[in-house]
């Protein structure tokens, strides 16, 4: 299944914490071209985001606060993964999401927040619905 967790440093101390998300030289030739960078909240806990696919484009997804379950699936194969994502973790996780996995979250806590790099702005075009949960 086209999809990776990449765990690595939280930067903490009294006044909070530092992430670093994605750097450029992780990002290997096509990738290199930049998308677009959007934040999405989750209200209550049950609240759920996503239930789609992309054909073209590739995401990194981080949890900033809270708890969400990930639902993955590739289109191609019917493989599936279930993950939980918790902001209170002692490492960062980030997720990337290749083209023809879809994709879904669901809150598990309240408030929770998840941060979104995507290597191609947004078009209907190239979002598919594909209901998960």
């Amino acid at each position: 299944m086209n999809f990776k967790i990449t765990k690595f440093e939280k930067h903490n101390d009294e006044r909070g914490q530092l992430i670093v998300f994605l750097k450029c030289n992780e990002l290997k030739g096509k990738l290199k071209k930049f998308g677009q960078i959007y934040f999405v909240t989750f209200e209550r806990v049950g609240v759920v985001r996503g239930n789609h696919y992309h054909k073209k484009w590739r995401e990194w997804f981080g949890i900033v606060s809270g708890k969400l379950e990930v639902k993955l699936k590739d289109i191609v194969t019917g493989e599936k993964k279930r993950i939980v994502f918790d902001g209170r973790s002692n490492k960062y996780e980030r997720l990337e999401i290749g083209p023809g996995i879809a994709h879904t979250f669901k809150s598990l806590s309240k408030n929770a927040s998840l941060l979104n790099y995507a290597n191609h702005e947004w078009s209907k075009d190239d979002t598919f619905v594909y209901k998960l949960i």
